[in-house]
């Protein structure tokens, strides 16, 4: 319950320069992969169905449903957040309840005074919530390598863009700037990445690519 509450309205008090909060990808040689854009979690799930159907049940595949109003309307209410507010049009909020928020393939941008195309507006249904790529990397570059390369290496893979997910990639959204983090609602990595509610179920893959 105490991360339910924890990934409502995550971002809200996020200050405006602070929205790209997804960790860039980084080769060995420290050059930042700008070509990797993000796919959506239906595409991981061609491949990664046992995580996908687990990351399905979280508050993280939900943390999109929270931001409308009436969601979650207690547990706003507690942390002085309007329960009837949406949530949705705000960017700061936007930039942790969903995935890949402004960057290319990802949820796209709120600009003002500008109109979503019919693409991006068809995108953001598919990109709301905390999704693979939100912990993991944008995976554009990933999929068709791994399908083409059996026998893949993780160093390859974390150069084509993939994250390997540390308690300072959390932090960027579980930190002290959301409404909900409290003495009583600390965020605790440790806890959370081994409780199966929290995030997908760890299983082991069929070939080991270290």
């Amino acid at each position: 319950m105490k991360i339910m509450l924890v990934c409502i309205g995550l971002a809200s008090l996020l200050a405006a320069g602070a929205l790209d909060v997804t960790p860039a990808p980084v080769a060995d040689d420290g050059c930042v992969r700008s070509d990797a854009t993000y796919i959506g979690a239906k595409s991981c799930k061609k491949c990664h169905f046992p995580w996908f159907k687990s990351w399905k049940k979280t508050p993280m595949a939900k943390a999109f449903d929270i931001l409308k109003p009436g969601g979650s309307a207690e547990a706003k209410a507690k942390y002085k957040l309007d329960p009837k507010k949406d949530y949705t049009k705000d960017a700061t909020c936007l930039a942790c309840h969903t995935t890949g928020y402004g960057k290319p393939g990802g949820y796209p941008a709120l600009v003002e005074g500008k109109a979503w195309t019919e693409d991006e507006t068809k995108r953001a249904a598919l990109m709301e919530g905390v999704q693979c790529e939100a912990c993991h990397g944008p995976g554009s570059e990933t999929g068709k390598y791994k399908k083409d390369t059996p026998e893949y290496k993780k160093a390859d893979l974390l150069k084509m863009g993939m994250i390997d997910p540390t308690e300072e990639n959390c932090k960027t959204c579980h930190n002290e700037k959301s409404p909900t983090i409290t003495a009583d609602t600390k965020f605790d990595y440790k806890a959370s990445i081994k409780d199966s509610k929290v995030v997908h179920k760890r299983k082991a893959l069929k070939k080991k690519h270290d």
